[in-house]
């Protein structure tokens, strides 16, 4: 995967992997600029999927099944952090 544009200096200098792990007391520094780079506090609502997931698993009687849903719901959770939560300057 290409690397994630900076919010300041716009060049691709943000690992994709690095914003998975960004939350809205998290940041990280653009390599190119130095600026603090961050994700917004409504971000959080991208948890919602793998919520769901974990009240999921406590209704389904097999170990099968629960770990289907908690890995869906980790891989829904990335793609939207991935594809809607912006990267924003703090």
């Amino acid at each position: 995967m290409d690397d994630l544009e900076c919010p300041n200096c716009h060049e691709k200098t943000i690992p994709v992997l690095r914003k998975l792990f960004l939350g809205p007391a998290t940041r990280t520094t653009c390599a190119n600029c130095g600026s603090k780079v961050s994700v917004p506090y409504w971000s959080m609502i991208a948890l919602v999927p793998f919520l769901i997931a974990i009240v999921a698993t406590e209704k389904v009687g097999s170990l099968a099944v629960a770990a289907f849903l908690l890995i869906g719901g980790i891989l829904f959770m990335s793609w939207f952090h991935y594809k809607f939560v912006p990267l924003i300057v703090k």
